[in-house]
């Protein structure tokens, strides 16, 4: 029998269409990272277009709801209904329209606060340094109002301005119905002792603290402000203005290291010593004679749960069925 040959063995290394393959992948690659890169999202536009989207959507659960009112008082009427309630069927159901708009109205976003923080500050003529935006707190929105517009020296009765100021806020962004977001009130001072005189009053800043961010609280519930969503901090000298939330939780800071420009994890400074530096000086001291204004990002638990956002509403079309059903 005679012997066949041994088949030539295929050259060493990957297939020749390999190389060819793999310049068209990374062409391609670069290709869709470049389209990337180049479309850049503009945040306000996006929140723009979903503010519309949501506004449609709104208007359509109206429009339903409007069709499904005229049936039912159309269904009412001919079976001799006349009123609902001490109301008349017409006005028993636009009640009923009008609270489901405010049901379905949407809470302001942060970019609307944040817009019209800087609208208010502009028309009340207030310094830019006098109040504030802090956006390094992780909590939510704080807005900071330096102490020579909020109160007088060891005084908690709130001053002019700062009524003015609270005013507008509050018609703004802080009445909204369905917002349950927690508004926390944070009075500060700085590291000077009470005076005899003021001790007789407020025996240690944080009595003074707490009876400023006090203060503030009453005066917004009395401008209309739920007053399940608010609650008064006070932190004496013990939050600086230049001091961030973490810093505040990690209870020291590290020291600036100028030559590498970068923190220096070998070396840290207490809280006490922190504050000490944070004082020397009469400009430093007003900074933290100060009123924090802070809009989380949670809401608060009304004891069943997130999101119920109307019983009233529920209640009267609870009770119209009933008595449709009679």
């Amino acid at each position: 029998m005679a012997k066949q040959k041994c088949p030539e063995c295929p050259p060493k290394g990957l297939p020749g269409y390999m190389g060819t393959m793999a310049d068209m992948f990374t062409l391609l690659f670069a290709f869709f990272v470049l389209l990337f890169s180049m479309s850049t999202l503009d945040p306000a536009k996006m929140e723009s277009t979903q503010d519309d989207a949501k506004k449609e959507k709104t208007a359509e659960e109206v429009k339903e709801i409007k069709e499904q009112l005229e049936k039912e008082k159309q269904a009412l009427k001919s079976i001799g209904v006349d009123s609902l309630d001490n109301m008349s069927v017409e006005a028993y159901m636009d009640s009923i329209i009008q609270d489901t708009l405010e049901a379905l109205a949407h809470k302001p976003s942060t970019r609307k606060m944040e817009t019209s923080f800087a609208s208010i500050k502009k028309i009340l003529d207030i310094d830019s340094t006098a109040a504030e935006l802090d956006r390094r707190d992780q909590r939510g929105l704080s807005m900071q109002i330096n102490g020579d517009i909020c109160f007088k020296s060891g005084k908690a009765e709130i001053l002019d301005t700062l009524k003015y100021f609270l005013d507008a806020i509050a018609d703004s962004f802080m009445v909204h119905r369905n917002d349950k977001r927690q508004i926390v009130i944070e009075g500060h001072t700085d590291n000077q002792r009470p005076g005899r005189k003021i001790r007789e009053k407020y025996p240690s800043n944080w009595h003074l603290s707490s009876a400023r961010a006090s203060a503030v609280v009453e005066y917004l519930v009395n401008r209309g402000v739920n007053p399940a969503r608010l609650s008064a901090h006070g932190y004496a000298d013990r939050w600086p203005a230049d001091m961030t939330w973490t810093d505040m939780r990690r209870g020291f800071v590290f020291q600036y290291d100028k030559e590498n420009e970068r923190e220096d994890r070998k070396n840290r400074m207490e809280m006490d010593d922190v504050i000490d530096s944070l004082n020397t000086s009469a400009e430093l001291r007003r900074k933290n004679r100060r009123i924090k204004i802070l809009v989380t990002h949670n809401n608060y638990v009304d004891g069943q749960g997130y999101g119920r956002m109307d019983y009233d509403t529920e209640g009267k079309q609870r009770e119209f069925e009933r008595k449709k059903k009679k």
